[in-house]
């Protein structure tokens, strides 16, 4: 006699094991798909860091190296680059002492930096201001940088004059995640054409002292004004640090943690226009 076919389904533990299995596996592929995307993002805010850093450091270079340039040799430097303090209601107050021909001049902020930095120059019709406007030969150009504090953006804005006096343009922000900026000066203490040390712009006696320019930058990966967890995200945590710019030093920067990278970058720029009158 033929005995029946029995016919067994999965057990209730089986189909727990089972399903603990495919859970496990699922797990396991969005952790691996999550931190190949954490990665992703920190690997394109490290890139647009090290972009900001090198368009930051070429715009500022190229400027410098143009501060007392002169088409017209007979006339004195002094006459040329005289620039009137603008009384304007900004975060940072410009600085000049009109005893001084104005080639490099600096912003100061109250009570403490950051510093901006100021250059003027005379075109041979060939050389363009800090936004790539050709200035027209023989005409004065004075580009006025800052760090704009409250959206960390580099910011400039220019004269273009052949009288003393007239008004600037709005400034027009240049390089994004700039939080920080401070200026030191290369001096000629002893009239022999070499630095021999570095100032802050308070201690220039006269501005045909200075050889160099140095500048410091706080850079970082994404923009403080936006909610955390934004593309610039690199750091594992939150986290606050100190950072040292060129003797001036920050302390438990941000004010609130973030998980954005930051680096100081410092250049020393120096001055190719030295031309006695």
């Amino acid at each position: 006699m033929t005995r029946p076919m029995t016919i067994r389904g999965l057990s209730l533990i089986e189909l727990l094991i089972a399903m603990a299995l495919t859970l496990f596996l699922v797990l396991g592929l969005a952790t691996v798909y999550f931190s190949n995307e954490e990665g992703s993002v920190a690997q394109r805010a490290e890139a647009t860091l090290d972009d900001n850093v090198r368009l930051a450091v070429t715009l500022l270079t190229t400027d410098i190296r143009q501060a007392g340039y002169r088409w017209n040799l007979s006339v004195p430097t002094s006459q040329l680059f005289t620039i009137i303090p603008d009384n304007e209601a900004d975060p940072v107050a410009f600085l000049a002492t009109p005893s001084n021909p104005l080639i490099i001049g600096t912003w100061h902020g109250s009570p403490a930096p950051p510093y901006g930095l100021a250059v003027s120059f005379q075109s041979d019709g060939t050389l363009s201001n800090c936004l790539g406007q050709l200035i027209p030969m023989g005409s004065i150009a004075t580009d006025e940088w800052k760090v704009d504090v409250s959206t960390d953006q580099l910011e400039c804005r220019s004269r273009i004059t052949t009288v003393s006096g007239n008004a600037f343009g709005s400034y027009v922000p240049l390089v994004n995640n700039v939080e920080y900026m401070m200026v030191r000066f290369g001096i000629d203490s002893l009239g022999d054409g070499s630095v021999t040390g570095y100032v802050s712009p308070s201690k220039v006696v006269t501005y045909s002292e200075i050889q160099a320019v140095e500048i410091a930058l706080l850079m970082a990966s994404g923009d403080a004004a936006l909610p955390q967890g934004d593309l610039g995200d690199v750091l594992p945590i939150p986290t606050q640090k100190n950072y040292n710019l060129l003797g001036y030093t920050l302390t438990n920067w941000p004010a609130t943690p973030d998980r954005y990278l930051r680096v100081v970058v410092v250049r020393d720029i120096a001055l190719q226009n030295l031309i006695p009158d």
